[in-house]
């Protein structure tokens, strides 16, 4: 997630070639146009040295920077045959470059919408050679495509993406067809040593700068792109006719940076995967799993089957299984406790780098499937990569692709989850790094049942990445479990759980007419372009919850359901109750399947059914004894009203 910092810093680098311009319009002398680019440079300089951390310079600064950049350059246009103007040059190779990059791995409209922009801009420039570099990027983008796909196997061919390339690339010889009188300019080879020399000293200080902050590893990703910046910036310099400018080379020093933080990582493509299948009497489908378990191409990787108490012959199939494949595979066995907790079981057993969910009833897509998310956490700085998804039928015959929702961490995405009252816009299925696995996607999703790609514990995302590519056959059953009454409740509390977590440091204006709004533009694929709007303050839960219940439930008389109806409808932050109950055992989110077997049983405490008529009242101040906050936040947490309570101990 971007911060205040690095958007500000976005925001006036993107304004470079404004500044710039104005620079070369009203300044009378060159050598004021020097001393203004040095203060422009000596404060974004200063910017620079002010951050927290250079892990802060990420690749969707990368992205928001090309993005207002791009914009800046577009209407600098109408002055650029003004002498001296033709130096907003020097920011187009490199922001088309980016453009191309980011189509690739976040194929939406708003990188479709940028990528157009990019090339007008060279139509436009009307400069020697601008139409000669503008072929060569795009075909240079179009075999990075291939060899990403076919040769290194580490995306999957998506024949959209490549088609836009081709198109682009059509468009690109016709403005070079109509540009070509003018590539009569004659490159002197002493100005190219010269231009070169400080791209060179940016690159050394950029590498110096960032390995001494945060060790990584020298992996093939990294040369090209620096090779890429040196040659986008290095045909800049000679179209411009330009030798030094101190603003520019101050900002490719920090694009350089971000370019080093957010493709480089502490994963190599060596490191082991540990693969954790939990299984219910998954005895007729789980020897497909390790099927495409066993015929993967990348071949470091263990994995960790969770009987979650199966009354099948799951056991003895996996046994079978065994003895004729000799595969790094444990079984582990545990009474019925449901998936989430099945796979928190695991977790002790997992010696893997990388981790990822298999579910004993799908498969990997393709033998690549592995390879490629190695690939994805290895070629960037995430904390996961989201993977697209193959919809099978209990036959596993095909029914639909579904590619996973192009993904930004920022507060607009949280947005724009509440305005899906609290379903998940991303997929389930994701690789992760084993730490961010164990801490942040155990306490949301495994335990408390909510997105993993959310941090609970600071309100913001995580850092995720669209791996861009299949990675699983899901398979659909018929009578599917959310539709029944259990499990609506059971799904229910997880979307409630979140979107109040969201709504209270989220509202949203007009929430109703946005919510339909952005489902509008999620339908026709311009998600990525919609706005949202909202302000950091506490949302009314009065009209919210009830409608979110009504799109899962008929009636809210389940216990459970209707306790948290009936805080959202009396609430009152300032009414204050005393709280002292003793409970066995404390529920999670997980727990929820578990709680309603025994709620539906009457083995449930009576301490329960106590603090859900306390839930009822609505008191928005809970006194509770010395000792127990942390008891009741996370009963507080299940019932999915956390942020509404607020607890005093007395």
């Amino acid at each position: 997630m971007l911060n205040k910092k690095t958007n500000f810093m976005a925001f006036y680098m993107g304004m470079g070639p404004i500044f710039l311009t104005g620079m070369n319009l009203f300044l009378p002398s060159y050598n004021l146009i020097f001393l203004f680019q040095c203060l422009m440079a000596l404060i974004l300089a200063l910017l620079f040295v002010n951050l927290n951390s250079i892990n802060e310079l990420n690749q969707w600064f990368i992205e928001r920077l090309t993005a207002i950049t791009s914009i800046s350059l577009l209407l600098v246009v109408p002055f650029q045959m003004m002498p001296f103007v033709n130096v907003t040059i020097l920011f187009t190779p490199l922001t088309l470059v980016f453009s191309l990059y980011f189509l690739m791995v976040r194929f939406n409209a708003k990188n479709l919408l940028v990528l157009a922009l990019n090339i007008l801009l060279f139509y436009l420039n009307n400069l020697p050679f601008s139409g000669l570099i503008l072929i060569a990027i795009l075909v240079g983008a179009g075999l990075f495509y291939l060899y990403k796909c076919v040769f290194a196997n580490e995306w999957e061919f998506y024949g959209k993406i490549f088609i836009t390339l081709l198109i682009a690339l059509l468009v690109g010889i016709i403005i070079y067809i109509e540009q070509i009188s003018l590539n009569n300019y004659q490159v002197v080879p002493l100005a190219l040593l010269i231009t070169l020399l400080p791209v060179l000293l940016v690159v050394g200080l950029a590498y110096w700068v960032t390995y001494t902050e945060m060790k990584f590893h020298q992996q093939k990703n990294l040369i090209i792109w620096t090779v890429l910046f040196v040659l986008a910036n290095q045909s800049s310099l000679i179209i411009a006719q330009e030798i030094i400018n101190p603003l520019m080379l101050v900002s490719w020093l920090v694009i350089l940076c971000a370019i080093l933080t957010s493709f480089s990582s502490e994963i190599t493509t060596k490191d082991k995967i540990s693969i954790i299948i939990p299984s219910y009497n998954g005895g007729d489908t789980i020897c497909e799993t390790l099927d495409s378990l066993a015929s993967q191409t990348y071949k470091n990787w263990e994995a960790i089957i969770v009987d979650d108490g199966s009354t099948d012959d799951t056991y003895e199939v996996v046994e079978n299984y065994l003895t004729l494949h000799k595969l790094p595979i444990k079984y582990l066995h545990e009474n019925n406790q449901d998936q989430l907790n099945a796979i928190k079981f695991a977790l002790p057993k997992v010696s893997g780098k990388i981790v990822y969910i298999l579910h004993s009833d799908d498969q990997l897509a393709s033998i690549y499937a592995l390879q490629r998310g190695v690939a994805a956490l290895a070629n960037n700085r995430a904390d996961g990569a989201f993977i697209n998804l193959e919809e099978v039928d209990k036959s596993g015959s095909h029914i639909k692709f579904v590619n996973t929702q192009t993904y930004y961490p920022s507060m607009v995405s949280l947005a724009k989850a509440a305005l899906l009252f609290g379903r998940n816009p991303y997929v389930d299925f994701a690789f992760w790094k084993k730490d961010v696995f164990t801490e942040s996607v155990y306490q949301t999703y495994l335990t408390d049942n909510m997105p993993a790609w959310y941090s609970e514990n600071d309100r913001t995302t995580l850092k995720m990445i669209n791996g861009n590519f299949t990675g699983i056959k899901y398979r659909v059953f018929d009578g599917n479990y959310i539709h029944s009454s259990d499990g609506a409740v059971n799904v229910l509390s997880g979307e409630l759980r979140f979107l109040h977590h969201l709504v209270a440091h989220i509202s949203l204006i007009k929430f109703n007419w946005q919510s339909i709004f952005y489902r509008a533009c999620k339908k026709l694929k311009l998600a990525s372009l919609c706005p949202i709007f909202f302000s950091k303050k506490k949302y009314s839960l009065k009209d919210l919850t009830p409608e979110v219940m009504s799109l899962r439930l008929k009636k809210f008389d389940h216990p459970y359901i209707k306790a948290i109806y009936d805080f959202s409808q009396n609430y009152d932050p300032n009414k204050s109750v005393k709280v002292d109950l003793q409970f066995k055992k404390i529920y999670h989110g997980a727990d929820i399947r578990v709680f309603n077997r025994e709620l539906t049983n009457q083995t449930i405490e009576a301490s329960y059914l106590e603090i859900m008529k306390v839930i009822a009242s609505g008191a928005g101040i809970w006194q509770v004894p010395m000792g127990t906050a942390t008891m009741y936040l996370e009963i507080l947490e299940f019932f999915t009203i956390r942020d509404y309570v607020r607890i005093e101990e007395i």
